[in-house]
């Protein structure tokens, strides 16, 4: 079974900073790590490399800097990696990002499964699997806890809802988007850190991508814009209520009162 699992970098912070001027976050100069939940997605394509075969293949896209979390990849067992990197990328959102996204798959050669973290920390739009899924018109299944069985052209997972879950079947190649129920990462080897160490990700630029329409890409092809960006509202502070019990009790009354 060969796999593409999706990886994102994204700040290693809760204090990111905003360009005033465009809206967009910036990330230059920042700490950097691997998006948690896709972590989670490239545990997952070792397992299933595991039990069946194949190879696991990961993609990102990004700025040079996002090499490193394909070598992170790389740690913990994925076979390749391809770094998609153009100026002409930048400023995407979510749409163009799959968009590009979705053409990187494409040389890939026979692929059969796509898997990516249900959602990223710094968007959380929960939209770039589904949105690679309709690109390539392959079936998408969100919110994966657990994929019971998979194999001879389909397979069966247990999707995440807000009281319990849904058991699909979906017929392969297909996407998924999963979330931290599904499995824990494991620690890489001292073996897989060494071959990461050395080891160079393809690059592809936007010329490489098949069937790639050029108004559908970068900050051009972004249908979304920032208007403005602020931090939220601080909560005010709480009210501590002291005394005796029937004391506490007509205050908090009161209070509630109003």
């Amino acid at each position: 079974m060969n796999i593409v699992v999706l990886v994102k970098q994204v700040i290693d912070s809760n204090d990111g900073k905003f360009d005033p001027a465009t809206g967009l976050l910036v990330r230059a100069g920042q700490p950097a790590t691997i998006n948690a939940l896709d972590e989670y997605a490239v545990e997952e394509a070792l397992r299933l490399k595991e039990k069946l075969g194949g190879t696991v293949t990961a993609l990102t896209m990004g700025p040079a800097g996002a090499v490193e979390i394909l070598k992170h990849a790389v740690a913990m067992g994925a076979d390749e990696a391809v770094h998609l990197c153009d100026d002409a990328l930048a400023g995407s959102d979510s749409q163009a990002t799959a968009h590009a996204l979705a053409r990187a798959v494409l040389t890939m050669g026979e692929v059969d499964l796509v898997l990516c973290g249900a959602e990223s920390f710094e968007g959380a739009t929960a939209s770039v699997g589904v949105a690679v899924a309709a690109s390539l018109g392959l079936p998408c299944v969100t919110f994966v806890k657990k994929i019971e069985e998979i194999g001879d052209g389909k397979a069966i997972v247990q999707r995440a809802m807000e009281e319990g879950y849904d058991r699909i079947e979906t017929p392969l190649p297909a996407v998924m988007s999963v979330i931290k129920e599904i499995n824990e990462p494991r620690i890489s080897s001292l073996k897989g850190k060494m071959r990461a160490k050395k080891y160079a990700p393809k690059t592809l630029g936007v010329a490489d991508l098949p069937e790639a329409a050029p108004e559908r890409l970068g900050a051009v092809g972004s249908k979304t814009r920032v208007v403005r960006t602020f931090p939220p509202t601080p909560r005010p502070s709480g009210v501590k209520i002291e005394g005796e019990p029937d004391e506490m009790a007509e205050k908090l009354f009161a209070a509630l009162k109003g």
